[in-house]
């Protein structure tokens, strides 16, 4: 019996093989970005502020990625208005190649154009009417924001897992690190599989981050939904733009 009861526990095991093998590649590796357009509506407290655009294309040796961008907003007493259209070449692996950006905040314009170079970001700041070159030094590759949230599904990531890099913050315009935690896949009653990460963009608030298994980002979620960053059709968003035109940067 106790040879017959063995026997069972090592075929149980054995048939929950291939279970165990296939969650542990719920999180998929991609090998290319989703190609396309894409809207999203951008909220406070569930009223829609904002809008984001973003496309992606082939390019010779990587991507070109665009993106066009704007919102209106208070939070904890200060006031929020931004616009930006911003372009970003990049490798295949996602690092940057060469950039431009023309936007706006609270009112002050700002114009970026760069490209990296041996010695890190070579920048030209063009602002409050005159231009200048800097650079920022660094050895390590450096991605632009619009491809930190698919960053894990193409360079291996797992559930637990964290990863870093080093982002350009246009904002700024200086390199940051950012670290991005892999929280798992999650699949809500009646919907679709996504991938669930958090990182540390925003200082003491948590951001949260949903993409379909493609690599599309669905939802992003700062300081439990106080804004949110939803996935909406381009009409929808299209209507909500005709009745404040003022956030469209081009």
């Amino acid at each position: 019996m106790a040879l017959f009861r063995f026997i069972k526990v090592v075929s149980a095991i054995i048939l929950l093989l291939p279970l165990y093998a296939a969650a542990a590649q719920d999180i998929p590796r991609l090998t290319k970005l989703p190609l396309g357009e894409r809207w999203y509506s951008i909220s406070k407290e569930k009223e829609q502020t904002g809008f984001n655009r973003l496309e992606i294309r082939d390019s010779e040796g990587g991507y070109e990625i665009t993106v066009e961008s704007g919102a209106k907003m208070t939070i904890l007493g200060f006031s929020r208005d931004a616009t930006s259209w911003e372009r970003y070449l990049v490798n295949r692996d996602l690092s940057l190649k060469s950039f431009e950006v023309d936007e706006v905040i609270d009112g002050k314009p700002m114009k970026l154009k760069g490209e990296v170079t041996a010695d890190g970001v070579r920048v030209s700041i063009t602002a409050a009417g005159s231009t200048k070159e800097k650079t920022l030094k660094t050895r390590e590759a450096v991605y632009p924001p619009p491809v930190v949230n698919i960053y894990p599904l193409m360079h291996g990531g797992e559930k637990g897992k964290n990863l870093r890099l080093k982002m350009l913050d246009i904002e700024k315009v200086k390199i940051v690190g950012v670290k991005i935690s892999v929280i798992g896949v999650e699949t809500p009653a009646g919907g679709a599989a996504t991938v669930h990460l958090q990182n540390d963009l925003y200082t003491f608030v948590d951001n949260d981050i949903w993409l379909d298994l493609n690599g599309n980002t669905v939802r992003e979620s700062v300081r439990h939904g106080l804004i949110l960053t939803q996935a909406e059709e381009g009409e929808t968003v299209r209507k909500f733009l005709s009745t404040r035109p003022l956030l469209k940067r081009r």
